[in-house]
């Protein structure tokens, strides 16, 4: 029996960030000195020429940006330092295929397959963990607009190292393999997600308190970005929205929800990584699914 059952996808492009810094320069010409007016018993002697001073460089404008919190030494509150091993932010990637994944501490799972930038596939499941094993207790995968329902899957993880196995979909073995993120060394408030966040036509203001409004893929919203944790400072929040448009793809009278958390991007030519926020969610009816990564504005 084929499985697959035809979704709606709202497709963000995940775009990378680069930053330049411009330089300028003055006039690079020596000019020549005045020979000096010598004794009148002696011949004057022409002064050396007096090198003109170097320009200055115009200034450099400041990147905005930081660098990768430490998961040898986490700051003090984070996933990292405090998470139970399985929850937080977990990654994998080869070339231009890259792979994010998010474990809440219910078990909440959700993954996101990149190639270069763009969205290829989605899954959201549930897992239940007793380390060093995980069992996949039932999940779904979006590809190509449609979503496949999972028959089983089991594996193992090493406490906030990496996480292995498999699961099977429409028929087909999906092997996994990610490594603990950076991100979960970074300690947050609720207040870290506050402010606007956007890309390509999406943009999302967020209060101190979570509460938010904007568009996703233009479609109007309003909803919450909670941390997943309440009053804690690991790096995982939830994402809930609904729409306000009936004619948009994200409609009103749906909810959407999902796992979110800050990841960062390298900025091109520095060792420095700029703040986003990156997020999968989706309606319990699995009819839509969406996910973007949204940059500091």
């Amino acid at each position: 029996m084929d499985m697959k059952i035809k979704a709606k996808l709202t497709l963000s492009l995940l775009a990378s960030l680069a930053l330049a810094a411009c330089g300028g320069g003055g006039d690079g010409g020596n000019s020549a000195a005045a020979p000096a007016t010598g004794s009148a018993s002696a011949p004057a002697v022409a002064s050396a020429p007096v090198p003109a001073s170097a320009p200055v460089p115009a200034s450099s404008p400041a990147l905005s940006g930081e660098q990768l919190p430490s998961l040898t030494s986490p700051q003090s509150g984070s996933a990292a330092a405090t998470g139970n091993g399985v929850e937080g932010v977990w990654t994998s990637q080869s070339g231009i295929d890259k792979t994010t994944a998010f474990v809440d501490p219910q078990g909440n799972i959700s993954y996101l397959n990149t190639v270069g930038g763009f969205g290829m596939s989605e899954f959201f499941g549930v897992i239940a963990p007793s380390a060093p094993n995980w069992t996949l207790t039932s999940g779904v995968a979006f590809i190509g607009g449609f979503y496949y329902p999972t028959t089983s899957g089991s594996g193992t993880f090493v406490n906030k190292q990496t996480f292995t196995g498999s699961y099977v979909e429409n028929g087909t073995t999906v092997n996994l393999s990610w490594n603990y993120d950076a991100a979960n060394a970074l300690a947050v408030t609720q207040s870290s997600v506050a402010g606007t966040w956007a890309q390509t036509g999406s943009s999302l203001t967020i209060a101190n308190d979570g509460t938010l409004s904007g568009t996703l893929s233009g479609c109007p919203v309003s909803g919450t970005l909670l941390l997943a944790t309440p009053s804690s400072s690991k790096n995982l929040y939830t994402l809930s929205v609904s729409g306000t448009t009936a004619s948009c793809t994200l409609k009103s009278g749906a909810t959407y929800s999902g796992n979110a958390a800050i990841t960062f991007l390298p900025i091109t030519g520095s060792t420095l990584y700029a703040r986003t926020i990156l997020f999968m969610i989706r309606t319990a009816a699995n009819n839509t699914v969406a996910y973007g990564q949204l940059t500091k504005q």
